[in-house]
């Protein structure tokens, strides 16, 4: 048997690829489907278990007591003078 003289088997090669690379497709179009609903924060950022990120004058006040420069009544009255003065979420 000739096998169609050689020309038939470059079409059998391309079209096992194109159904590996379609079953390729399929499954990434799986996996994204999967994972894109994830609430996690973006890279880098480290997660916050729901609370909204600190502000920058609540980080310093935090580094502050950190490093013992002030007391923890002291880091309270401030904190609370600051959730006083902050605005609203949301804007």
């Amino acid at each position: 048997m000739m096998w169609d003289y050689g020309y038939g088997m470059g079409w059998g090669w391309i079209l096992i690829l194109f159904g590996l690379l379609a079953i390729a497709a399929l499954v990434v179009l799986v996996v994204r489907s999967f994972t894109s609903g994830s609430s996690g924060p973006p890279p880098g950022q480290p997660p916050t278990h729901g609370q909204p990120p600190p502000s920058n004058a609540r980080a310093i006040l935090e580094e502050r007591l950190a490093r013992g420069e002030i007391t923890p009544d002291e880091y309270r009255g401030i904190r609370r003078a600051l959730d006083e003065t902050s605005p609203p979420p949301g804007g």
